[in-house]
């Protein structure tokens, strides 16, 4: 159910191979702990009873915390991905992790005191631009954000008492698309976030997560694309330094206002598209050689390339891959839009309640 966001019980029967009989027991548990509601089925003329139509609760609830280089972003999502809350907290600095802690904890008490009598928050999920050891909620290196070996997992569940689940925000992006974007072919797909904290990528491959040995997967962004600029990360020329957020930021602002794409970029606006279009078109030819992948979805500021410069980026990926696995790929923006990272970072918060919803 949290995955299809709603299905009637014939459907949920017919996909989980029970009975009528086990399935209807099996809603009505779950309906107790508030984790699926039922209503009824639309008044459609059909022969029998129509089915009740299931979808996932509103009572069990993630908070999901996402660290910029100018702000702390903190959002409530309940099951199904349905995002019902997110708050920017700008920072005039860049956060350090007692910072992040702080801003959490405090919205995290916010949210508490707005709750309904039966709402409850699960879990944290946090959603890192950096080398994250899923494992232990570790931050080994957050290079925009200078922060190293961070146990963010463990400050934070000791400020708001609750159990935190940290993860690249990248990889959460991934997750987050690749489950409940509206995309099709999406077992294997790279997904590719811009933010002001830099470019991070997370592959899926067979419907999976490629992590790594220690969750370390996926850093696009310092992969070498030409140039000399220095990077936050010690090295030179990477992706990041290169494909950059301010430029660009008025043209995602007029994306994200629904504004139409034709005729937007000024003169100097369109020359940066361009320059840019052409580094992120190398990094992007290296993965589509090195993953073979079917989708390539471009989320945050970067949603402006596919919007705003199509046709270069597609002329220079053809420059910089293999045309059989190149013929192969399409490369699309989010579908999720402002919320894939939200979405991505509550998934890892409700996989205890997924995995055992028994427990609950």
């Amino acid at each position: 159910m949290h995955r299809h966001r709603a299905l009637s019980r014939a459907e949920l029967t017919r996909h989980t191979g029970l009975s009528r009989s086990t399935t209807k027991d099996l809603v009505e548990d779950l309906a107790a702990r508030g984790l699926v509601e039922e209503s009824p089925a639309p008044s459609i003329s059909q022969v029998g009873r129509p089915s009740p139509i299931v979808r996932p609760g509103r009572r069990v609830l993630a908070v999901t915390v996402t660290p910029e280089v100018d702000a702390v972003t903190v959002g409530v999502v309940a099951m199904g991905g349905a995002v019902l809350d997110v708050v920017r907290c700008p920072t005039e600095r860049v956060p350090t992790p007692a910072d992040t802690v702080a801003i959490a904890a405090a919205e995290v008490q916010r949210i508490r005191a707005t709750l309904e009598h039966a709402q409850a928050i699960t879990a944290v999920g946090v959603a890192v631009p950096g080398l994250v050891h899923g494992p232990e909620s570790t931050v080994q290196l957050a290079p925009n954000l200078d922060w190293h070996d961070v146990e963010i997992g463990q400050a934070l569940s000791a400020a708001t008492e609750l159990p935190v689940y940290a993860a690249n925000d990248a990889n959460a992006g991934a997750i987050a698309e690749h489950l409940f974007g509206n995309h099709r072919d999406a077992d294997h797909l790279i997904y590719v976030n811009g933010g002001p904290s830099g470019i991070g990528a997370g592959f899926v491959v067979a419907g999976e997560l490629l992590e790594g040995v220690a969750g370390y997967a996926g850093e696009l962004g310092h992969t070498y694309v030409g140039g000399g600029e220095p990077c936050h990360c010690g090295s030179v020329g990477c992706l990041e330094t290169e494909v950059t957020h301010a430029p660009l930021a008025r043209l995602l602002a007029e994306l994200d206002g629904g504004q139409s794409r034709a005729g937007h970029p000024d003169g100097a606006e369109r020359d940066v598209l361009n320059r840019q279009a052409r580094s992120l078109a190398i990094a992007l030819g290296n993965a589509v050689n090195m993953l073979n992948p079917r989708l390539i979805v471009l989320g945050g500021f970067l949603r402006v390339f596919p919007a705003f410069a199509s046709a270069v980026l597609r002329e220079e990926l053809a420059r910089h891959s293999m045309g059989a696995p190149r013929d192969l790929v399409r490369v699309v923006p989010a579908t999720l839009g402002a919320d894939t990272l939200a979405i991505g970072a509550a998934e890892s918060a409700f996989a205890p309640v997924l995995a055992d919803p028994g427990r609950y």
